[in-house]
This record gives C-alpha cells, structure tokens and sequence, in this order.
C-alpha cells in the first residue's frame, strides 16, 4: 500500500475496510459478501470517499490519488 492508500483506510471507517482492501488487491467484493452488504459499502464509498469499487482494479495499476 502507497502512503496515500493507508492513509485512506485509516479514514475509513471499520466497516468499509475490509471492502477497501479487498478491492485494492484486484478482487471483485461482489462476490465475497451478501448483495445488500455490497451494494451498501459501494454506496457508502463512493459518496462519502470517492472509491467506486464496482470498476475492476488492477493492483499493479496506481490508483489515480497515487503519486
């Protein structure tokens, strides 16, 4: 994790971390948790942080916040 990602899980709420990390690693979060729980975390980061988590991430790509 770049010092701009840990500083955003460190904002997040607890919650939402586990949802963050796993989307950061590449894996879609759809399909590790209920509908519901997903479509709420989705909804909770992308208002409030700005993370959209329904487009797939490759790891090995920078986030655009990163330097």
């Amino acid at each position: 994790m770049t010092k701009d990602q840990q500083l955003t899980f460190l904002r997040l709420p607890v919650k939402l971390r586990g949802t963050y990390v796993t989307w950061l690693m590449g894996y879609n979060p759809y399909f590790l948790m209920s509908r519901e729980t997903y479509y709420r975390h989705k909804r909770e980061l992308l208002s409030t942080f700005g993370i959209d988590i329904s487009h797939r991430r490759d790891p090995k790509t920078p986030l655009k916040t990163d330097p």
